[in-house]
């Protein structure tokens, strides 16, 4: 009898541990916005790296048709524009799609969460924008809420370059007004190639 406890009792205390085990690394940043800050921190840091050596693509080397997606991180802040991701008050994810032949570029930032610990809920979307040689410029605008100082709505404008010989990534800076003043934005990304 006692064999038939024990087993019962360990295969429960092993299913436990498990369940808690994938809650803990499936559970996703949202959960925790100091992780999400500090994990966009540390991919901004990457993409600033794998792209510090890449230079404005030329422009008859950009591409004249099909389309790109570039994925990255953009920061932003009250006041000016940050001197850098690192030293942005909040910082998000970047999403722009390219047509080349159309020479159009749009996307959305989102996922927003603040050096503070604070997630924002909603998005900016940038519209508008036009591929003009190896240069970009948009429309940004949107809604970013959530507890305590927040941009509110926010438009504004963005402008940009692709880098490397085949426009393999991309970096900006933008500003908006905001509700709660002037916002700036920088953002740094790479060609999606899935």
């Amino acid at each position: 009898m006692n064999n038939t406890m024990t087993f019962p009792r360990i295969g429960a205390l092993t299913l436990l541990a498990t369940l808690a085990a994938c809650g803990g690394s499936g559970g996703g940043d949202n959960d925790n916005p100091a992780a999400e800050y500090s994990s966009d921190s540390a991919r901004a840091a990457r993409l600033v790296a794998q792209t510090a050596n890449m230079t404005q693509t030329a422009a008859a080397s950009m591409p004249m048709t099909g389309r790109a997606e570039y994925d990255g991180v953009v920061g932003m802040a009250f006041g000016g524009t940050p001197g850098s991701l690192a030293a942005s008050q909040m910082l998000g994810e970047v999403d722009l799609n390219a047509d080349f032949g159309r020479g159009t570029i749009s996307g959305e930032m989102d996922d927003f969460t603040t050096s503070d610990g604070r997630e924002l809920n909603g998005e900016l979307r940038v519209t508008g924008g036009r591929i003009t040689g190896s240069d970009f410029g948009a429309n940004i605008n949107g809604r970013l809420t959530g507890p305590g100082n927040v941009p509110g709505n926010v438009s504004g404008q963005v402008d940009g370059d692709f880098l490397g010989a085949g426009a393999n990534a991309i970096r900006g800076t933008g500003t908006g007004i905001s509700d709660r003043g002037t916002v700036g934005l920088i953002f740094r990304g790479t060609r999606d190639r899935d």
